[in-house]
């Protein structure tokens, strides 16, 4: 059995101390996967899909003394969903309602506005994902099976757990298009991502496997199958990713284009007179390897058509080989220094030959592939390396496996309900709000090198948090670009030298500072110090500072929280902002006080002395 030091994300072991059986759907328009876990006992997991909805469709199971393989009649999710539950009930792991069951969980698309990776479903969060996307047939789907997934099982609790959220944390300049701003602020069209249950799910397992904490380590993340998207990932927060607004950007796939001059469409508009259905069809069915090939989207049977001699799958092969190794070198760059690459769905787990092709273009990224490693690929396990030994960046295979990603979300998703319902029954949960400045935290080396030897911090001010102060001392910033002068110190002294910047300061020093909680400094950009005795090169620990409550012991038990909790703070003011993404900071010393940066409150018109109220725990880091 795993034990948190084998398996601290818990995707193995998906509910450890309480048993749970649930029920996972992840509906399409022409097909329905299905699966039903005992977490108690993972060998007895049933896993079912239903294959070409709308038509004679194929129904495959297997499960504890069950393999099977069918044609049926199945003319809408609806219906798909019925022959699912009937064949889990038939089976004898459920009776009537759902009885037996704990809960059910769904991927859809799109979140909306709704923070966090998953969220309980009503009839309001409905509402919000029935107005959600850009694409609304590709979420009407979901939610049409879902709603009848509802009133089959109306008494357990169902649970959507969304595709997108992983790239929630994304900042702006990942998510912004080149289109006037009003359409990203009236509208919300911006890169959203998808794929994001793999991409957590892959970089979780990678960490598991390489003994290193998820949030240490920089990643490319390339998930390859009939879709294809690629990911960056800073210290476990996703940072880019190559699927944009819909999932038809990035490198080509089985049947999407992948991205396109804009011209082109306009121009092909123009050429044949086609309307907009017209060019969604050709750009998500019509396109891609099947596009280029004229045979298939299928990347074995191009395969065997280019070892036969056919040209035009060869070239389908090498363009996408070519676009994923372009977008991989995009993610690399946007990353201090690339730690583990990996490659998941079905593509990615099995074409040793793409695999190959795609790393041969990415020396200079420190990627090694060993050929034989390679080649041999997953066989019986669920993460190898295929590297070369002791090459710079880990290059992992990951067997997909979304199903149990969204089990592991629903699990934590019914966590934070119960948990919830503690935060709300707190009597308390206003919180002042601070503005934080720019400022330095200095090493003793770093103040005698800057103010002369010997020298100690002169408090000016003392700061809300007891034992810390502003200093009377400032440091000029000196970057790439420019300099940011008079920046105040904060003492006391630290073991590392840290700054804290806001955006429109990384932008007048020349520099991109990533979100990071303080003290996380490794692979942060560096600054120059400037003192009235000398100066500072430091080579790290310019960071934008994550938001974070600080609060003592005592608050924390008021508030039903947690230190390193993830909330949800809603802010008064004329027009309320709610933050997600909040750290909690906990110690006995720590006086109650929400930090926000000054670009952030700029924006939301906010100012210190404000408060705002604690909503709702985000993650806890036992259920991230």
């Amino acid at each position: 059995m795993a034990n948190h030091r084998n398996d601290p994300y818990q995707l193995i072991q998906l509910s450890p101390g309480r048993a749970r059986k649930l029920l996972v759907f992840n509906a399409g328009s022409q097909s329905l996967r299905y699966d039903w876990f005992d977490t108690a006992k993972a060998e007895t997991r049933l896993s079912g899909r239903i294959d070409s909805i709308g038509m004679l469709a194929r129904h495959s199971v297997r499960g504890p003394g069950i393999e099977l393989d069918e044609k049926v009649k199945v003319k809408d999710p609806q219906r798909a969903i019925d022959v699912a539950l009937d064949m889990v009930k038939n089976a004898g792991l459920m009776g009537a309602d759902g009885d037996g069951i704990d809960a059910v969980g769904h991927r859809v698309l799109y979140s909306g506005d709704t923070p966090g990776s998953a969220a309980e479903v009503d009839d309001a969060l409905v509402q919000t994902l029935s107005k959600a996307g850009f694409e609304p047939w590709r979420q009407t789907q979901r939610l049409l099976a879902l709603a009848h997934c509802r009133e089959r099982m109306s008494k357990v609790p169902h649970f959507a757990v969304f595709d997108s959220a992983f790239f929630q944390t994304m900042p702006d300049v990942a998510q912004v298009y080149g289109i006037p701003y009003r359409y990203y602020k009236q509208f919300g069209l911006r890169r959203l991502g998808f794929q994001g249950l793999s991409h957590k799910y892959a970089g979780m397992r990678s960490a598991m496997f390489l003994h290193k904490p998820f949030d240490s380590m920089d990643m490319i993340g390339i998930h390859l199958g009939n879709g294809a998207s690629l990911s960056s990932i800073d210290h476990g927060r996703a940072t880019d990713t190559s699927m944009g607004l819909t999932p038809l950007s990035g490198p080509l796939q089985g049947q999407r284009c992948g991205d396109l001059d804009p011209g082109l469409l306009l121009h092909l508009a123009e050429l044949e007179g086609s309307d907009p259905d017209q060019l969604a069809l050709l750009l998500n069915d019509r396109s891609g390897l099947l596009g280029i090939s004229g045979l298939t989207n299928d990347m074995r049977e191009l395969k065997a058509a280019a070892n036969r001699g056919d040209q035009r799958a060869l070239l389908a092969i090498e363009v996408y080989c070519h676009q994923v190794r372009r977008w991989a070198g995009s993610m690399a760059v946007g990353l201090e220094r690339v730690d583990v690459m990996f490659f998941t769905g079905g593509v990615g787990e099995n074409a040793a030959g793409v695999r190959a092709r795609i790393c041969q273009g990415l020396g200079q990224l420190g990627v090694q592939l060993d050929d034989q490693l390679n080649n041999e690929g997953l066989g019986d396990e669920d993460v190898v390396e295929i590297s070369r030994a002791n090459a710079p960046v880990k290059v992992l295979v990951v067997r997909s496996d979304e199903a149990r990603m969204i089990a592991r979300e629903t699990i934590r998703a019914m966590d934070r309900c119960s948990l919830n319902k503690q935060v709300h029954a707190a009597k308390d949960t206003i919180i002042p709000i601070g503005v934080s400045a720019h400022h330095v935290h200095l090493t003793q080396q770093h103040v005698e090198e800057l103010f002369g030897p010997g020298y100690k911090l002169t408090p000016k001010v003392p700061l809300k948090q007891p034992g810390q102060f502003a200093s009377e001392e400032r440091v000029d910033l000196i970057g790439p670009r420019g300099e940011v002068k008079r920046v105040r110190v904060l003492g006391p002294v630290r073991s590392a030298t840290q700054v804290e910047i806001s955006k429109t300061e990384e932008f007048q020093l020349g520099i991109d500072a990533p979100v990071r909680n303080s003290g996380d400094l490794d692979g942060t950009p560096g600054v120059v110090l400037r003192g009235p005795k000398g100066t500072v090169e430091i080579e790290q620990g310019v960071i934008c500072a994550r938001r974070h409550i600080h609060m003592s012991l005592d608050d924390a038990v008021n508030f039903k929280v947690k230190n390193k909790d993830v909330v949800t703070v809603e802010v008064n003011g004329d027009r309320p902002l709610i933050f997600g993404d909040v750290l909690i900071r906990a110690k006995d010393t720590y006086v109650l006080e929400m930090h926000i940066d000054t670009d952030e409150a700029n924006a939301g018109e906010i100012v210190t002395g404000m408060t705002g109220r604690l909503v709702s725990i985000q993650s806890r880091p036992s259920m991230q």
